[in-house]
């Protein structure tokens, strides 16, 4: 797209935002995405993997509609464990998340993020295309406190299926202060910068906003370790080092239960040099990290 097309179309985007935000500017945001939002409808499946010497787990991995393999591993969990087919999801893309294929395959589901565009953008393409879907999507900022009525709305008290966590922030705290007991498989996205043998998560701000500079989220052993703690085991991460796979230990004796130090996958490997002194060097000085 030519700079000048461009500009026109985010003038008109600023301008339907600003004075027709809730008529004008949905359909508007729909037409600019809903093509590679259908796009990912049908795409073929991806077979590639990140890392070598993975569990077992790992070789169910494809892409579809997740950020990575996650797509593969989900589907293999759901066919061994019992299910509704029932999700929460908080923190996503509009065409790109973990839930998208779930959506295609008949189930229900909840969706939170705080991104007004990618709200809209969702809700106007699962409108279009799965019209007889049920999904709520949610614009909110989950914080520590607002989490229970986000996952579990009007007090239900609905058994959750697969529940995906990705707010690059507050994770750990977030997980720390809900009741899990309804949940049978999280999925949650770790800071690979912060290595296999720390439990450090960055401490807890209602107001964070992500920066890519490595002080964020928590790392895999933290997760593991407060998961522990609820009833959970680590039993898959994805070859790309971005998201850890929990279940309820009702169901782990059908898995092999892996451990975090052993297993740890980094997802390094797209940066380059420079970057990657910078962001150890801003955690190795940061005061906004804790051990837990």
């Amino acid at each position: 797209m030519k700079k000048s097309k461009k500009f026109i179309v985010r003038y008109i985007e600023g301008f339907l935002k600003k004075y027709f935000a809730t008529s004008l500017y949905p359909y508007f945001v729909f037409l600019r995405i809903g093509r590679s939002f259908k796009k990912r409808i049908n795409i073929k499946k991806s077979f590639v993997i990140f890392s070598k010497n993975l569990p077992i787990i790992n070789k169910n991995e494809y892409k579809k509609t997740s950020q990575n393999n996650e797509d593969g591993i989900i589907e293999y969990i759901f066919k061994i464990i019992p299910n509704e087919k029932y999700f929460v999801e908080i923190g996503f893309g509009y065409y790109e998340f973990n839930s998208f294929n779930l959506i295609k395959n008949n189930w229900s589901g909840r969706l939170i993020d705080s991104n007004t565009d990618e709200v809209l953008a969702l809700k106007s393409s699962v409108g279009y295309y799965f019209p007889e879907s049920e999904i709520d999507i949610v614009k909110a900022k989950v914080t520590k406190d607002n989490i229970t009525d986000l996952v579990f709305p009007g007090k239900t008290n609905r058994d959750i299926d697969f529940f995906s966590l990705d707010i690059d922030g507050n994770d750990y705290w977030v997980l720390k202060s809900m009741n899990l007991s309804k949940i049978k498989v999280i999925c949650c996205e770790y800071n690979h910068w912060l290595g296999a043998n720390s439990s450090l998560t960055m401490k807890y701000n209602p107001n964070f906003n992500f920066v890519d500079n490595g002080i964020f989220g928590a790392s895999l052993l933290a997760f593991t370790n407060i998961l522990k703690e609820k009833g959970f085991s680590l039993i898959a991460i994805d070859s790309s080092g971005t998201n850890a796979f929990f279940i309820n230990d009702v169901y782990a004796k059908h898995f092999e239960v892996l451990c975090p130090q052993k297993n740890f996958v980094s997802v390094g490997r797209f940066y380059n040099e420079d970057k990657k002194r910078e962001i150890f060097k801003n955690i190795k000085e940061s005061n906004l990290l804790i051990e837990v």
